[in-house]
């Protein structure tokens, strides 16, 4: 699944292939119209002739200002991404193009089809009315640490909830988890101000980090724990402690007990 350092990503790339460039013409290809969420004819009355302007990042949320004060919204789902071309062949898993009067053409891919495309009135908006919270990049350490310091739930759970700070995904929350050397089912109460504060730091520096080095899911830097986020793995500076695998919220956590402990 995309995280908030390859929608980073691709918010770079979105600007470097289709900023301040006219948009010629649409196509639709996926025959359920499933990743659209505004309809086909009101893309087009809304996209053709139009200019992108400036983009924005909420999280894991990419947004594209239009030279007619809309918004382009793009979510990537689990399997989303952009290309850009100029064959008559369509890249892999294409759903829909953006045609441009310069003769590139960008695609959105998505072989699962839980993406979403559509337009938005503008980001903040959005961002009120999906009760998002602030961009993790963006949240103070102070608002961090009040967010979360109150709540009984497990660290892990209330890391993943978005409301509070967008962006925040599974293989980051248990990345901070672990270079903290935090349980992830330790309840927030149970965490003092310098413990929730150093958790802030850590995922801006992994996010930032991610960013820097262009990463992409299964292409991290070696030292990163999600290198080693598998059941029995062995984690080289803890080889008599083998990750183990919980489930928190819902959602699969991986550890290391010797460091992790609760």
């Amino acid at each position: 699944m995309p995280e908030l350092p390859e929608v980073e990503i691709m918010r770079s790339y979105f600007e470097n292939a289709a900023l301040h460039k006219e948009i010629e013409f649409l196509e639709f290809h996926d025959p359920l119209l499933k990743v659209f969420k505004t309809e086909p004819e009101v893309l087009e009355k809304g996209l053709v002739g139009q200019k992108f302007l400036s983009t924005e990042r909420i999280g894991k949320y990419l947004f594209a200002r239009l030279s007619s004060g809309k918004w382009l919204h793009l979510h990537f789902g689990m399997t989303g991404d952009l290309e850009l071309f100029r064959s008559e062949e369509l890249p892999k898993y294409t759903r829909f193009v953006m045609g441009f009067t310069d003769g590139d053409k960008l695609a959105f891919r998505d072989l699962r089809k839980f993406g979403v495309i559509e337009l938005v009135d503008n980001p903040q908006a959005y961002q009120a009315d999906n009760k998002l919270g602030v961009d993790l990049l963006k949240v103070t350490s102070s608002d961090f640490v009040s967010a979360l310091q109150a709540r009984k739930v497990a660290i892990k759970t209330a890391l993943l909830d978005q409301k509070h700070f967008a962006g925040i995904g599974n293989w980051i929350a248990d990345e901070m988890l672990f270079n903290c050397g935090v349980h992830p089912q330790t309840p927030c109460t149970k965490l003092n101000e310098q413990q929730l504060g150093q958790l802030c730091e850590e995922a801006k520096d992994i996010v930032k980090e991610a960013i820097k080095t262009d990463t992409h899911y299964g292409d991290f830097p070696k030292h990163f724990f999600v290198n080693y986020r598998k059941e029995g793995a062995l984690h080289p500076d803890y080889p008599n402690s083998p990750v183990e695998r919980l489930v928190v919220g819902g959602r699969g956590t991986f550890i290391v007990p010797e460091k992790q402990s609760i």
